[in-house]
């Protein structure tokens, strides 16, 4: 009788366990979360996390785009605009002409770089008088 009190509790123990499986998996998903949150608190803490604010997407000036087509009349100032463009790593940056070191890149009204590539321009053709100079120079050399 003693057995079968005995057999019928580990029964009854089984049948708990297997109602109630163990929750490590529950607490191991939990400390990995709270792990992550702690994680991030930190990094936060010490200034790892940069957040972007207002000062970086600081809108330095609009530009607007003339077109070249002969059939609108184009009239631009003949003062110069204190800027000037620079082709860098296939981006078009713009900078002022006073000095200082800060630059922008050019980006359209959806923030998309404008690209640029460097294009050597062609030379001007001599005129006779230069090329007769030049030969003259040539002449008086050998």
């Amino acid at each position: 009788m003693t057995n079968e009190r005995q057999n019928s509790a580990d029964q009854t123990d089984l049948t708990v366990e297997q109602e109630n499986p163990p929750e490590t998996a529950r607490w191991v998903i939990l400390s990995f979360i709270a792990g992550l949150v702690v994680a991030a608190l930190a990094l936060e803490y010490y200034g790892y996390i940069v957040h972007p604010n207002k000062n970086d997407q600081a809108l330095i000036n609009e530009l607007k785009l003339l077109s070249l087509k002969p059939e609108f009349d184009i009239k631009v100032s003949s003062k110069p605009s204190g800027k000037e463009s620079l082709c860098v790593n296939g981006y078009l940056l713009l900078r002022p002409t006073n000095g200082k070191s800060v630059a922008g890149i050019v980006v359209d009204e959806k923030n998309r770089p404008i690209d640029c590539t460097l294009v050597q321009a062609p030379m001007p053709a001599a005129t006779d008088s230069e090329r007769g100079q030049d030969n003259t120079e040539a002449a008086v050399a050998q």
